[in-house]
């Protein structure tokens, strides 16, 4: 069902910088579904929209090509990108390698504050209601049990791999999928943390997102 981006952006938000704005707002219409996959995203329309000019939505949609929300195909347009199963299977590699060994290096580095830190994050993501607030508890989640590591790099390329996921989510899946799953798996994780055992840690990190994998791939086979 279509749905506005937002009213239009207030000039104290813009006065930021009008491309990160837009890319905000446009993630964010992204995530929550309101073009389907393969919708061309028009940006004479887009600027029309938010009441800005062409340049910020131009800078916008290229920053979303870099993360992988959207395909630019030249002398063609924009649009929302697909994602197959095959796409999905590869992300979810990328993130098991990736996640795996940065939580390898967070495990030995946490603190009493900071595992308290994920205690209320997850206390927080149990209470969800709506796929939005399960979703950002959930990136909250995994960015405490990761920040001891202290690694940006390697953190900007995993949010890269989650900002695609995501998107899939709000589309197919809701909190209550595997809500049971994800609580028993979490609260494992912090106490493997707990312990300092990194190695078990890293088993109950790679075994969340295989199932997570597999919920994506079932919604994604009945779509």
């Amino acid at each position: 069902m279509y749905t506005r981006i937002t009213q239009r952006v207030p000039a104290s938000f813009l006065t930021q910088t009008s491309s990160s704005a837009v890319i905000q707002l446009l993630r964010q219409s992204l995530d929550r579904g309101r073009w389907s996959p393969g919708a061309p995203l028009r940006q004479e329309e887009i600027a029309a929209e938010l009441g800005v000019s062409r340049v910020p939505v131009r800078e916008a949609l290229f920053q979303l090509q870099a993360e992988g929300l959207v395909q630019v195909v030249p002398n063609k347009g924009v649009y929302v990108r697909r994602l197959s199963a095959a796409n999905l299977s590869e992300l979810f590699r990328l993130r098991r390698l990736l996640e795996g060994d940065v939580l390898g290096d967070a495990v030995p580095l946490h603190t009493a504050a900071s595992l308290n830190r994920l205690e209320t994050v997850q206390a927080a993501i149990d209470k969800a209601r709506t796929v939005a607030d399960w979703l950002a508890g959930d990136r909250e989640f995994h960015e405490a049990l990761y920040a001891p590591a202290d690694r940006p790099e390697t953190m900007a390329t995993i949010r890269r791999l989650r900002f695609i996921v995501d998107r899939f989510y709000f589309a197919r899946l809701k909190p209550g999928t595997r809500a049971q799953g994800w609580h028993e798996e979490h609260h494992a994780l912090i106490r493997a943390v707990r312990r300092r055992d990194a190695k078990a840690a890293a088993r109950l990190l790679a075994a969340h997102l295989e199932e997570t994998e597999r919920s994506a791939l079932a919604a994604l086979a009945v779509a």
